[in-house]
């Protein structure tokens, strides 16, 4: 589309057509010869990282998430002590992604002792930095494949892990448990807050906006002109604009400086400031809605995640926050729990059969009457 306002002036604008069902990520993963990942080089996974690091609002829902569901730790309701099997930094860095990305890999090692083999602890492993092996000829997942960064994957060669089974294979001491949220998809995790993604990006858009705002329009330009003083060379050229940028500036070296050497006065810089708009009652209303949308799309009480509250006071309204505590641990953190928990038993059941793992609620939290997620384990 173009538009002129004269003859010697055109603005040209121009569209995208979309033609996607307006989903945030492309979730189809990408086949290559050895190993398949969640978009080109595991790139749908820094997607939701992204969305982690450049939204406010969706981070403190995530890290609230997160301290939710581990709260005061994973424990053994017998008293057998689980930080022989797993650390609780693992399994804090194991919530997070089952928040964050849906799922979470753990590295199963097993013992050596070959007349009582069996799994001797669990260790984290990042899920957002493993590919799948798929055997297209038997339509089966059978391991799984590790590169510290798949972008620079010549450097950083993919490592094979077998998958863990809950059988110990001959030789490999080191499998890999891939657990992930209920889904359709055929290999990798979806987080619950997909339809949020967007709007997380659009909140830090915003906030880069801003930030981009301040730094342009609160740096001073200053700019010097030496007019028929062109200098040919160009070494000796940047030392006198140097010299010249000290003198302007003085001691604490602030604001930036443009030096010019013209030939003839005409040939000056000629400065004309743009103003950037004022921040718009638009950006406000976004960034006000892009934290309604995240909440919603977490399925998370407004009281407990709002930053405004809404008006509803901390005391004054406590009855109110107890009741959406208790919603919350009814449709997400015990769910997430659950997850997490059998997602693990198949591993903690052939360390010790009379492992009994749950996880210990804050003191406050003990006295709400939550309904508690099965107890499979």
């Amino acid at each position: 589309m173009s538009t002129s306002d004269s003859k010697n002036s055109r603005i040209y604008s121009f569209g995208k057509e979309n033609f996607s069902a307006f989903l945030p990520v492309d979730v189809k993963p990408v086949f290559y010869r050895n190993w398949v990942t969640n978009g080109e080089n595991n790139k749908t996974f820094k997607i939701f990282k992204d969305a982690y690091d450049d939204s406010p609002t969706n981070a403190s829902i995530i890290n609230g998430y997160i301290s939710y569901i581990f709260a005061e730790g994973l424990i053994d309701k017998g008293g057998i002590n689980i930080d022989k099997y797993i650390s609780q930094e693992d399994t804090q860095l194991a919530i997070a992604d089952l928040k964050m990305y849906g799922g979470f890999s753990l590295q199963v090692i097993w013992n050596k002792n070959e007349s009582n083999r069996k799994p001797l602890r669990v260790e984290y492993m990042p899920i957002y930095k493993l590919g799948i092996n798929y055997e297209q000829t038997t339509n089966v997942v059978d391991g799984y494949w590790f590169s510290y960064d798949w972008e620079n994957k010549y450097k950083y060669k993919p490592t094979f892990y077998p998958k863990f089974t809950g059988t110990y294979i001959e030789g490999q001491n080191l499998e890999v448990l891939y657990v992930r949220r209920p889904t359709s998809e055929p290999f990798f995790p979806i987080p619950d807050y997909l339809s949020g993604v967007n709007w997380a990006r659009m909140e830090g858009e915003i906030a880069n906006s801003g930030y981009n705002y301040f730094r342009n329009t609160l740096s001073e330009l200053t700019v010097v002109n030496v007019n028929n003083g062109y200098i040919e060379d160009e070494e000796l050229a940047q030392q006198k604009a140097n010299k010249m940028r000290e003198d302007v500036t003085g001691s604490d070296k602030s604001g930036r400086v443009l030096v010019r050497f013209n030939d003839t006065a005409e040939d000056a810089i000629v400065i004309d400031r743009i103003a950037p708009s004022e921040m718009s009652q638009h950006n406000v209303f976004y960034s006000e809605e892009a934290e309604r949308m995240l909440i919603k799309a977490h399925s998370a009480p407004p009281i407990l995640f709002s930053g405004s509250n809404s008006g509803s006071g901390f005391s004054s309204n406590a009855d109110e926050r107890e009741i959406a505590l208790k919603d919350l641990y009814r449709r997400n953190i015990n769910p997430f729990r659950l997850t997490f928990l059998n997602g693990v038993y198949e591993v903690f059941k052939l360390i010790d059969d009379n492992i009994k793992l749950d996880f210990k609620d804050f003191e406050t939290e003990d006295k709400l009457d939550v309904v508690e997620p099965e107890d499979k384990i």
